[in-house]
């Protein structure tokens, strides 16, 4: 089997895609700064007893929620264990507390915390404060090296910490095992020492860069390659591996060619696929997958597929090959929370049992926590996947501003990626002079960006002009061309230096940048003050112009200029 990883880093996000024989397995993407893992000093701002936990603000725009079972006090860790404590007994309102985010933000609710922390390695996960114990990933399988692993563990457990073993420790040496939980250690120390001067709200810790977790807990042996398509990316990975493993650095691969990397290997059109609602499997039936707030519905379907033997047959096919395609479907999509699966009904025991199975080992792989609860009568399967975010299509949507929640289109941010992605590949296809790209404001502002410095970006990247112009259409209408420079700039509106213009409060608006803009023929004017135009519109002259951003500054009312509307 061959196994890759592919990294391709973009202006508005970094992504990531693991494959086994062309397929696509597993997708993560980052865009900005994460929460997960991150270690915070926080403050206790309510403490709720009819829900048994607290909010504490730990900085970020919602206050973190704390469960009373996940409460560990230092001084006696063992305390946690003890099941009728309530949470007034444990903290108090303006109590400073060491807490770690373990899932995000979702709709209206905040991040939820612990204060048992966790810190993984390659090879160990430390976690405390806790009692003494070591765990070993029950991945594992070989007795003998479980008990090797568990010596080895508490030969170097520090005070105060517990251990777990992951699968990558297997067949490690004593010496690896070793550094990795110094490593964590003084990691841990920094933590603390950081904590003691610093006041809360604060953020201890933020957890390691997407590329660096890739590295520690993908790439292994089983990859044959890790192909990237950023300098600086192929040169953190290669420092990464120094410390993590020096054996697999001749297995990192820069991509070289202009054609951009997810589209080599197919990835955007599955990464499309993930964002249907209906999935087609090989043998012609399908998927219907519904994400709604209390849990997601998979409905399998025969579609056109009419086998060659009996029904019993025919269904059963279907439902081994949804099991399987329902376990990937989970990853990509990154659905957690309750999932009910509607196989197709199976009137033979052995046949439910036998897709039961399949679904079993088809989540084997996953590495979020995942729980199958046993197939009904009725061909229904409960499945219980670890949440830790939203998923894919949350994560890349929103609910729509015209149906008013009965649908969702894509974010800003996600439109602008998009709209990345298809200049690369439209200058891969042909080189033009200079690109155009007509979208929405929300879109356009972000493509700009500050002062224009995003538009700048892309420019160096395609080594061409690009133009950003604003149309009056839907958000999800995103519309790319190339050509000649004069016919580009012969089609578009412009405003000219030193022009006054009349606009109007529903000129303006603050954007998504903090920019205060007005839109005047497609073009993006950034204004320094947006008070006087919300209340009664004023005059402004154009003091800059560039390929898609132009700046204009405040006149003295009553100066004569063309009105645009």
């Amino acid at each position: 089997m061959s196994r890759k990883i592919l990294i391709s880093s973009g202006i508005f996000e970094k992504r990531m895609a693991l494959i086994e024989d062309g397929s696509l397995q597993d997708f993560y993407a980052e865009r900005g700064s994460k929460v997960i893992g991150n270690v915070y000093k926080g403050r206790v701002e309510n403490v709720l007893p009819g829900m048994d936990a607290a909010f504490v603000d730990i900085g970020l725009a919602k206050n973190a929620f704390l469960y009373v079972d996940n409460v560990v006090l230092p001084d006696d860790p063992g305390k946690d264990k003890i099941p009728s404590r309530s949470i007034g007994d444990v903290l108090k309102r303006g109590q400073e507390i060491i807490l770690q985010v373990e899932r995000a933000a979702v709709g209206t609710k905040g991040p939820r915390s612990t204060m048992r922390l966790s810190l993984p390695g390659r090879f160990v996960v430390m976690i405390g404060p806790e009692t003494k114990h070591i765990g070993v990933s029950r991945r594992i399988p070989e007795s003998a090296e479980r008990n090797r692993l568990r010596i080895l563990g508490e030969k170097y457990q520090p005070e105060g910490r517990a251990l777990i073993m992951r699968t990558e420790a297997e067949g490690a040496t004593d010496e690896e095992i070793k550094n990795d939980i110094g490593y964590l250690v003084e990691l841990w120390d920094e933590i603390e020492a950081k904590a003691k001067t610093t006041k809360a709200p604060a953020l201890l810790h933020q957890d390691f860069s997407m590329v660096y977790r890739v590295c520690r807990d993908f790439f292994n042996a089983d990859i044959d390659q890790l192909v990237v398509d950023s300098q600086e990316d192929y040169d953190n990975i290669r420092e990464i591996m120094e410390r993590l493993d020096p054996s697999l650095l001749d297995r990192v691969v820069r991509h070289e060619s202009p054609e951009p990397l997810f589209l080599v290997y197919g990835i955007e059109r599955e990464i499309e696929n993930a964002l249907q609602r209906s999935v087609m499997l090989r043998s012609g039936g399908n998927l219907t997958i519904d994400e709604t707030e209390a849990l997601t519905v998979v409905d399998v379907n025969t579609g056109r597929f009419v086998g060659t033997k009996g029904l019993s047959d025919t269904i059963l096919t279907t439902n081994v090959e949804a099991a399987q395609e329902i376990a990937r479907q989970l990853r990509l999509r990154d659905i957690g929370g309750i999932v009910i699966v509607d196989f197709i009904d199976m009137d033979r025991t052995a046949d439910r049992l036998t897709v039961y199975a399949e679904l079993e080992k088809a989540l084997e792989s996953d590495r979020a926590r995942t729980k199958v609860v046993h197939i009904s009568p009725l061909a229904l399967v409960e499945i219980t996947r670890q949440r830790t975010g939203e998923s894919l299509a949350h994560e890349i949507s929103e609910v729509c501003p015209s149906c008013h929640g009965r649908g969702h289109v894509l974010t800003p941010i996600t439109m602008a990626i998009q709209a990345e992605n298809q200049l690369r590949e439209l200058a891969f296809q042909r080189a033009h002079e200079a690109y155009l790209i007509e979208c929405h404001a929300d879109v356009a502002d972000l493509l700009i960006g500050p002062g224009g410095d995003t538009t700048q970006a892309l420019e160096d990247r395609l080594n061409a002009p690009v133009y950003v112009r604003v149309h009056a259409g839907e958000r999800d209408q995103l519309f790319i061309s190339g050509g000649r420079i004069d016919e580009t700039e012969e089609k578009i509106g412009w405003v000219r230096a030193e022009e006054v213009i009349n606009i109007l409060p529903r000129d303006c608006a603050e954007s998504e940048t903090n920019q205060v803009v007005a839109i005047i023929d497609g073009m993006m004017i950034s204004l320094p003050d947006a008070a006087r135009t919300q209340q009664r519109g004023a005059q402004i002259v154009i003091t800059e112009v560039h390929r898609s951003l132009a700046f204009a500054d405040f006149v003295a009312s009553g100066k004569s200029g063309s009105k645009r509307s």
